[in-house]
């Protein structure tokens, strides 16, 4: 795969890749024309074919490895976007500071719909922040309107919550080396704009209600296991997670092309491998083992309520069923909730994939547990 990342092996591959696609996506949608030759009988044409080509893009973006650049300038954002600088050394500990190459860094984050600010003009008794982190795999994505705008529009409607801050976390990139941004950036980032909410910002804990989809559902249940090893800091009042990638350090294609889902869903084992390589870094696949990155077979304890909804056509729908049941027989408030027949993550893709009334149904649900949880 490495061989088609630099040019010009990556320009011929790339219009190989989209000649070939082109060429055979007239044969998907006559065969999608059927609902019984479609992904899933249920399934619209338009929700067949829009999933079979985010398949292909994803495997051929993550054979050639495209850059997400993450400038800390504003651009279309403006005023949403903001620059937040890393807290303390001191809340670094631990796993965070495992690598000696990876350091506390300046990010930028977008608000939702509007910013909130320092300044003793924001009242801020009425306010809940939903605190939320993108997927992507570790390597892609970056939290702003384009990416995570459809997203948070859908959850600020019904989630209960009157700002969404997305940072911009770091990503990981291939080959691997010193700057390649690999674990732990990707969490720092994440605790250094929780902190930037309770200690730049002044908003109270129960006031942060934490959320992540994919990878991101992956750091949030890290930053909850952080935030359970040290005592210090105080924990957000809810977490949501949106399929979250549980075992990272998974890196067979077994589990993909072996699972039961495979056909019903946009992820290959090119872009998640992708991802586990560049997030590992020069440590190797080896480092990938920790809990602070595969949560499969590792509960903990916290006092933090946590809304886990899964697809029940995603190949990653076997392990977040068993986590969150583990993590339930541990003693954690968990519920599960689960959109039937609808792929990976359709929070972040749904209005492409065409599953906008799922989310719909998913964020008004979310809502509803928030609500019930006290008045949140």
């Amino acid at each position: 795969m490495a061989m088609f990342t630099t040019q010009p092996s990556k320009a011929i591959y790339t219009l190989g890749a989209l000649s070939f696609e082109l060429a055979r996506l007239p044969l998907f949608a006559v065969k999608y024309l059927s609902s019984h030759g479609r992904q899933h009988a249920s399934w619209t044409f338009r929700q067949a074919i829009a999933v079979r080509v985010l398949f292909s893009a994803l495997y051929h973006l993550a054979t050639v490895q495209v850059h997400t650049p993450l400038p800390l300038t504003p651009g279309r954002e403006k005023e949403r976007f903001v620059r937040i600088k890393p807290a303390a050394s001191e809340h670094y500990q631990g796993p965070l500071r495992s690598n000696k190459d990876v350091v506390p860094t300046e990010i930028g984050a977008t608000w939702y719909p509007a910013p909130l600010t320092a300044t003793g003009s924001d009242d801020k008794r009425n306010i809940k922040v939903l605190l939320h982190v993108h997927g992507g795999a570790f390597a892609i994505g970056d939290g702003r309107t384009a990416s995570s705008g459809y997203a948070m529009k859908k959850l600020l409607k019904h989630a209960t919550a009157t700002h969404a801050l997305c940072p911009q976390y770091r990503l990981s990139t291939l080959p691997v080396s010193p700057t390649s941004n690999p674990f732990p950036a990707a969490l720092q980032d994440t605790l250094t704009t929780y902190l930037y909410l309770l200690h730049d910002l002044n908003i109270a804990p129960k006031d942060i209600i934490l959320s992540g989809d994919s990878a991101g559902g992956n750091l949030c249940i890290a930053l909850l296991r952080y935030l359970a090893d040290h005592a210090a800091l105080p924990h957000p009042s809810a977490t949501l997670l949106w399929s979250p990638w549980i075992d990272p350090s998974d890196t067979s294609a077994s589990y993909v092309y072996d699972n039961a889902n495979f056909a019903t869903d946009y992820l290959s084992p090119p872009f998640t491998y992708w991802g586990t390589s560049a997030y590992a870094g020069p440590a190797g696949t080896g480092v990938l083992s920790s809990p602070y990155i595969s949560q499969k077979d590792r509960t903990f304890r916290t006092a933090v309520p946590i809304w886990v909804n899964v697809g029940s056509k995603e190949i990653l729908f076997r392990d977040i069923v068993d986590w969150a049941g583990s993590m339930k027989e541990a003693g954690n408030a968990v519920v599960l909730d689960v959109e039937e027949n609808v792929p990976h993550d359709i929070l972040y893709m749904g209005n492409v994939l065409g599953f906008d009334d799922q989310v719909e149904g998913m964020a008004r649900r979310a809502g509803v547990w928030l609500r019930e949880r006290g008045g949140l």
